[in-house]
């Protein structure tokens, strides 16, 4: 029969069968060696994340709380609703932050003490623009944003600018106080080195919406400049510190009330009058002393033994009374 295999061509049959599952268990184990590879990255120790992820935490909270407050400001300053918010808070290079600015663009830097050297404060171009024209009462939307700007608006961009940096001060306030101080306004990334290029930088990004006009503001803090309060950018610590003033805030309210439900003693004293031995004993019932005290020189109380106040001595209704005319102040003493 033509159909039916001989024993050569079923051996031949059967080496290619196994032969062909041998490439195929080969290639499967290639694609999974290449899979495998795809997944791993190399990791480079010199670039390893700076900021943990509960500073970021810390800072995160911190520039929310300055969105609203430069949203309010914008809002009453160009009269127009202004909506901020955090949009990103990551880490980069400075180098990454740096390439990305486009040019001309507004970089405010200025100092934080008691944060460590120079923070950079980014205005996008279009938003720049917006603020320049709602000022001149505009409506914006028009700008180009790839011309250079004049010194006039250099002039009332570091206006506005000086303003939008003092609330953060206030946005700080519950983690450290700090003071920020304003330097220079730069147009060019060029003359905006303020550290290293491959120093770690962490990057707040602010969505600001004015009108129909929506862009960035970008806050960039080199790792280096929050070096002295790094503990202070500790969320637990934060939270310790805000229970232990709510407890001294208690405990001080409770002695406010105590110290003043507390009785004193008040005495009105006259100047001191000598007198001998020998008069002090003659004296009778019904005699009058003649005291060493004009009737015009106001007299002294003491509170607990303590000179506090100067009166004059009168009548206030069936009672005698004395007339404050002067108090004694700490610094007096």
């Amino acid at each position: 029969m033509s159909g039916v295999l001989s024993q050569k061509e079923i051996d031949e049959l059967l080496q290619a069968i196994t032969s062909g599952e041998d490439d195929l268990q080969e290639t499967s184990n290639e694609v999974e060696a290449e899979n495998s590879l795809s997944n791993v990255r190399s990791y480079n120790f010199k670039t390893a994340n700076k900021f943990p992820k509960e500073q970021m935490r810390t800072l995160l909270l911190i520039y929310e709380n300055y969105a609203g407050r430069l949203a309010t400001f914008l809002s009453g300053k160009l009269r127009a609703l202004c909506e901020v918010e955090v949009v990103s808070i990551e880490e980069q290079s400075f180098s990454e932050f740096n390439n990305s600015i486009p040019s001309p663009v507004i970089l405010a830097i200025a100092k934080m003490p008691p944060l460590q050297g120079n923070i950079l404060f980014e205005v996008s171009p279009t938003i720049s623009y917006e603020i320049i024209s709602r000022l001149f009462g505009g409506i914006g939307q028009d700008n180009d944003s790839n011309k250079q700007f004049t010194e006039i608006e250099l002039s009332i961009l570091e206006r506005i600018v000086r303003s939008m940096l003092k609330l953060v001060d206030d946005s700080w306030d519950k983690v450290i106080k700090i003071e920020t101080r304003y330097d220079r306004i730069e147009t060019s990334t060029q003359f905006a080195q303020i550290v290293e290029s491959n120093e770690p930088i962490a990057i707040i990004t602010l969505n600001v919406a004015i009108g129909e006009i929506s862009d960035t503001i970008n806050i960039c803090i080199p790792h280096i400049a929050i070096q002295p309060v790094l503990k202070k950018l500790a969320m637990k610590k934060w939270y310790s510190d805000s229970a232990k003033n709510k407890e001294f805030d208690v405990e001080n309210d409770k002695m406010n009330s105590q110290l003043s439900n507390t009785f004193l003693t008040l005495h009105s004293v006259f100047d001191n009058t000598k007198a001998t031995i020998k008069e002090v004993m003659s004296l009778q019932v019904g005699d009058v002393i003649r005291i060493d005290h004009n009737v015009n020189k106001p007299i002294t109380v003491k509170i607990e033994h303590m000179s506090k106040i100067k009166g004059m001595v009168g009548t206030h209704g069936s009672k005698y009374a004395v007339k404050i005319t002067d108090i004694f102040r700490e610094d007096d003493d």
